[in-house]
């Protein structure tokens, strides 16, 4: 696992020094240079496979090709002997060689056989043109910035930022994505003139143009097996998958929570290596509601790990400068905190853990896939003016929740969620600050410079490529493509590459996600019963008690902490006449949401933390 960066176009090796320097914590091992006519690149390396070899920038035998690479390939060996039987001649025992290798056998079509995660540069001397290219699922990160006649790439933004001819100026669109979903939606990032290449899309820079095209659009089409027949498949793939990314020459690891995703890999773990370490994070009293410590614990003894608890104790107003740091714009998603202090631990143990992350969107895990399908057979039990005009006002009336399970606001938001067309319904529920809302909080500059967008759009697009018929299995389709590698995959870079960690995510990887996105959905979810198909195959090796548990999620008690710990940064920060001169933002809409989340009069946690970090990060952090 390693950091990157470069240019094509110009060569500037002080700069290129500059940018690499940048992102030191994700390779602290090792770093190199290749500095030639049209070309600078630049690698900080975390040293898993070949560790003795394979240094980087790596060039083929004949100079032609230069690459620097982020990530693992899974399937390296068996490539290699492929392309070895081709004739060509590898020097080195790792995987950044089988890259190069590929590419100079297939070109682009390279990135379809290479299996594992990776965002990578590859510099053809010969033809003068620069190739990025970015895993199908965006487990890694790679960002570009064009300059006129050159371009600029990097693992992170800040790389970027240390260009002085790279537009920093904000971008409103992306702006309204991150307040719609807590994340940006790329290619757009929060500066004008940085984009990132999105999941399974590769770029090809030269003569001073940039074009950039998909690779990855996977077959969603239902295949009709049985469901012995499933079991046993995926059973098998995942035992693969697990296998395959196990293969380090350093300490190795896995999350173990109380849930079926963390239990699935560890156990497979256990078919393959003997006592792996296994870690779990808790949060005190204040957050026991989402505390799994005794469960990972009886699930260590269950599968014999080396175990380690960790208990977040740490101050959030100590990490929130560290998450601005590291995630280079703004990220609402508060589970970074955790995540952060969890891999700060776990760091200090091992330097490859395996990770659940995948699980919920793949094996269909998230209670709002259940709530599309109970909303299908609502719309058609109840007519519309009923709905409308009897139901729905009968809910608004509802009190706020007070347990940390938001009953009540979630039949709110069911209830009003079914008065929509269903794809509409479902880009309501997975976004935070909904069109009325945004309304409400935006200036008057603001909703001018925005009119007309429609920040819903790419959930319309991914929609419209789905090829089954149910609408649970669209919503994954949709998640797979946005939420997975925009919010999950992202924080989980960005915080363990903080501290020099490899995170891997089995549950991730692109074979498994084409085979589930064909499985039928009520393979998935079927009842009352999300993951139905995980759950059979967990049957095979976990207690029933074990198997049966639903999920908690992992969450911070970021309300009670906006509450008190974080309640002078909110006063500071989201202050009215801070905010209206910030012009952005109307700060009487924000103080009324301040005011109805201290009276528990309505839960805008996540509102509240997302325009925190956003008024942080635009003071400088």
């Amino acid at each position: 696992m390693c950091g990157i960066a470069g240019m094509a176009g110009k060569s500037d090796a002080d700069l290129v020094r500059v940018m690499t320097q940048t992102l030191v914590h994700r390779g602290p091992d090792a770093e190199g240079y290749h500095c030639a006519e049209g070309v600078a690149l630049g690698h900080r390396r975390l040293s898993i496979i070949d560790r003795a070899g394979s240094p980087q920038p790596m060039a083929d035998a004949g100079k032609r090709h230069w690459l620097v690479y982020n990530g693992e390939i899974y399937n390296f060996r068996a490539l290699r002997a492929a392309l070895e039987k081709g004739g060509y001649a590898f020097q080195t025992l790792g995987d950044t060689e089988a890259i190069l290798g590929a590419y100079s056998k297939y070109g682009a079509a390279c990135v379809q056989h290479l299996q594992g995660m990776f965002a990578f540069a590859l510099w053809d001397a010969q033809d003068r043109s620069l190739f990025l290219a970015r895993d199908p699922i965006g487990v890694k990160p790679l960002y570009y910035a064009q300059c006129g006649d050159h371009v600029y790439f990097a693992s992170e933004m800040k790389a970027l930022l240390a260009c002085p001819d790279v537009n920093r100026e904000m971008d409103p669109e992306a702006l309204d994505d991150y307040l719609t979903y807590l994340y940006t939606m790329p290619p757009r990032t929060f500066y004008r003139g940085i984009r990132q290449l999105p999941p399974g899309h590769y770029a090809v820079f030269r003569d001073g143009h940039l074009r950039v095209e998909r690779y990855w659009r996977p077959d969603s089409t239902p295949l009709a097996l049985e469901e012995g027949e499933w079991l046993e498949r995926v059973n098998h793939q995942l035992s693969e998958t697990v296998r395959d990314q196990l293969v380090a020459e350093v300490p190795l690891g896995a999350f173990l929570s109380g849930g079926l995703d963390s239990s699935t890999i560890v156990h497979n773990m256990g078919l393959h290596c003997a006592r792996p370490k296994t870690f779990t994070i808790g949060f005190g009293a204040e957050g026991r509601q989402y505390d799994e410590t005794a469960e990972a614990r009886s699930l260590s003894k269950h599968f014999d790990t080396e175990h380690h608890e960790i208990q977040a104790h740490a101050s959030a107003t100590a990490i929130f400068p560290k998450l601005l740091r590291h995630f280079d714009e703004p990220f609402g998603n508060p589970t970074a905190l955790l995540t952060y202090k969890l891999c700060e631990e776990v760091r200090k143990h091992v330097t490859v853990v395996l990770s659940g992350d995948g699980g919920d969107e793949n094996f269909g895990g998230y209670p709002r896939y259940r709530g599309v399908q109970v909303a299908e057979r609502y719309r058609a039990a109840l007519p519309d003016a009923l709905r409308r005009y009897f139901v729905n006002p009968l809910v608004r009336c509802l009190p706020e929740s007070t347990s940390g399970q938001h009953a009540w606001r979630r039949l709110r938001q069911f209830s009003e969620g079914s008065l929509l067309p269903p794809v509409d319904m479902y880009a309501r529920w997975i976004s935070y600050f909904h069109p009325g809302e945004k309304t409400a909080l935006y200036s008057d500059a603001l909703k001018r410079t925005l009119a007309g967008r429609d920040a819903y759009a790419p959930i319309h697009a991914l929609a419209a490529e789905y090829r089954g018929a149910d609408p649970a299995g669209r919503a994954m389709y949709i998640d797979i493509h946005t939420f997975l590698p925009n919010n999950v995959l992202q924080y989980g870079d960005r915080m363990s590459m903080a501290h020099g960690l490899e995170c891997r995510v089995p549950l991730a990887d692109h074979r498994l996600v084409e085979t589930l996105l064909r499985m039928p959905d009520d393979l998935k979810v079927r009842g009352k019963t999300g993951k139905y198909l995980m759950r059979k195959a967990a049957a095979r090796f976990l207690p029933a008690g074990d198997v049966e548990r639903g999920k908690l999620g992992f969450n911070p008690p970021m309300g009670v902490w906006l509450n008190r710990e974080l309640r002078p940064l909110v006063d500071e920060y989201l202050a009215p006449k801070r905010l209206d001169d910030g012009g952005l933002f109307n700060g009487k809409a924000v103080r009324r949401m301040i005011e109805d989340h201290r009276a528990s009069r309505r839960d805008y946690t996540w509102h509240l933390w997302a325009l925190l970090v956003l008024e942080k990060w635009r003071s400088g952090g």
